[in-house]
């Protein structure tokens, strides 16, 4: 089995990350030959592709999906044992003028946040600032100065005496100070099992907070997020005729995006691959979960990551529905069998349609005599989608010698899990996919995750799921909704 580039390049990044933790605070020439030396010894290993120490994950350049997760039901339980125990008190909240603010302030348990965000060797006894003071920070800054670079959101916004709105919100004391380089060795240490569990006790808080009723429906989609390095690789080469590159920012790659007028075909960044959950009602979609990956990988080697990250997590996902570059024939039937998730996506252009179906509404003919379109009963588990006559009875001339059943296999055409001419329910989910897109433009523009402010997976990742949970708290406060009848304040919460 010939070596692979990407498997290589994954095990090159694994293997530096494990030998120079601090390979991010290194000089370039300390960068370019520590990249080069390793690379070379890899590629001229002599081993197979099975032989590499690497997960589907590590593959990917993405986090294994931690064991220790707590899951919805569970953090349910914990939500009611603190709220019984625990209770924190901000002695300054009368200093929160912002509605918003102080709303959160209130509703969030900060003592569950801090117990969620301490590792083992956590001493509360010898800190002055705690963790969730930490996490305020990031959310305070997702929330009202995502647009700020975090060298100058610490000097203006949290250490500025004058801010006391914001110092009080995040409950520092006189002199008390968070700096830029604490809240970069505060996203890079928090373990990604940790930060999974603060996203679950929001999305708990989010759905006890909305009624999405039962017909609410998920979808998959992505989106890119550039980078601002240096658009030069550290160390480029060749092998088996593939050009391999790597960044200033390791984790990163080369990827591309749709054409778009004033933006270029080619980034230098990640893909964020979310789940969203759909209310039918109000056709509104909110971000629940999210996978970063570098951006030259194919969104369809994310639709298994999401969905078993969904299942940790105990969400109940049953239908997703996505675009094209999602999901194959097989793909269809493993999701269902190993989930329970039923994918729903546009149909292909390359799939041939089957004889004697009309390509514009999906009608099914039996054969070339036939002139009435048959009737979808439902689907065979070893032949597929189920037809039968649906002709008058005694106007079809070949009724005595027509078996009057037609079996379709499921295909990523028009003929997939759910047959979209054949079921309404299932053409209306699919009509709103695009729905699912919205949370991206606030990600980007309202939430600065366009381009990225931060370098590495680890902080990256951090970012985009604080801009997920901030979406949420958002919608939970209810306080930027537009009010139709008057625009006096924006800060009017609906009754």
């Amino acid at each position: 089995m010939a070596k692979s580039v990407k498997s290589i390049k994954a095990a090159t990044t694994k293997q530096i990350k494990k030998a120079y933790p601090n390979f991010n605070n290194m000089k370039k020439d300390e960068k370019k030959d520590i990249l080069e030396k390793t690379w070379e010894d890899l590629k001229n290993c002599n081993f197979e592709i099975s032989d590499l120490p690497l997960t589907e994950e590590d593959t990917l350049g993405i986090f294994n999906i931690p064991d220790n997760i707590i899951n919805i039901n569970r953090m349910g339980t914990l939500i009611s044992e603190f709220r019984d125990k625990h209770y924190y008190l901000n002695s300054k909240i009368d200093d929160i003028k912002d509605p918003e603010l102080k709303d959160l302030e209130q509703l969030i348990d900060w003592n569950l946040i801090n117990y969620l965000l301490a590792d083992e060797k956590y001493t509360p006894g010898r800190r002055k600032i705690f963790p969730f003071q930490f996490f305020k920070a990031e959310l305070l800054k997702q929330l009202k100065y995502a647009e700020i670079a975090y060298r100058k959101y610490d000097p203006r916004e949290i250490n500025n005496p004058e801010r006391k709105e914001n110092r009080a919100f995040l409950g520092l004391k006189d002199g008390q100070k968070i700096t830029h380089d604490q809240l970069s060795k505060f996203r890079g240490s928090i373990e990604y099992a940790r930060l999974i569990n603060i996203l679950v006790y929001f999305i708990v808080l989010f759905l006890e907070h909305k009624d999405l009723g039962e017909n609410s429906l998920h979808a998959v989609d992505s989106t890119e997020l550039p980078v601002k390095v240096n658009p030069f690789p550290l160390f480029k080469t060749t092998f088996g005729g593939e050009k391999v590159r790597f960044f200033s920012d390791i984790d990163a790659d080369l990827g591309t995006r749709r054409n778009k007028r004033d933006k270029s075909k080619f980034i230098i960044g990640y893909r964020m691959h979310t789940l969203t959950v759909i209310d039918p009602k109000t056709q509104e979609a909110y971000p629940l979960i999210s996978v970063l990956a570098a951006a030259n990988h194919h969104d369809s080697n994310f639709l298994k990551v999401v969905l078993k990250l969904s299942r940790a997590i105990g969400l109940n996902v049953t239908v997703v529905v996505a675009d094209q570059a999602y999901g194959s024939e097989q793909e269809y039937e493993d999701f269902y069998e190993a989930y329970g998730v039923t994918l729903l996506n546009a149909p292909k252009e390359t799939v041939i349609i089957p004889a004697h179906v009309e390509k514009k509404n999906g009608e099914v003919l039996k054969d070339s005599q036939c002139t009435f379109p048959m009737e979808y009963v439902g689907k065979d588990e070893q032949n597929g989608h189920e037809f039968h006559c649906n002709a008058p009875e005694s106007l079809c001339p070949l009724q005595n010698c027509c078996t009057q059943v037609r079996f379709i296999p499921v295909d990523s055409g028009q003929f997939g899990l759910l047959p979209l001419y054949h079921l309404s329910d299932a053409k209306k989910a699919l009509d709103m996919r695009k729905v699912a897109e919205r949370p991206f433009n606030l990600i980007k523009h309202r939430d600065g995750l366009e381009p990225l402010r931060t370098r590495g997976l680890v902080n990256s990742t951090f970012v985009a799921l604080s801009s997920n949970i901030t979406t949420l708290l958002i919608e939970i406060a209810g306080f930027r909704k537009k009010n139709t009848k008057t625009t006096e304040n924006r800060y009017s919460k609906p009754a």
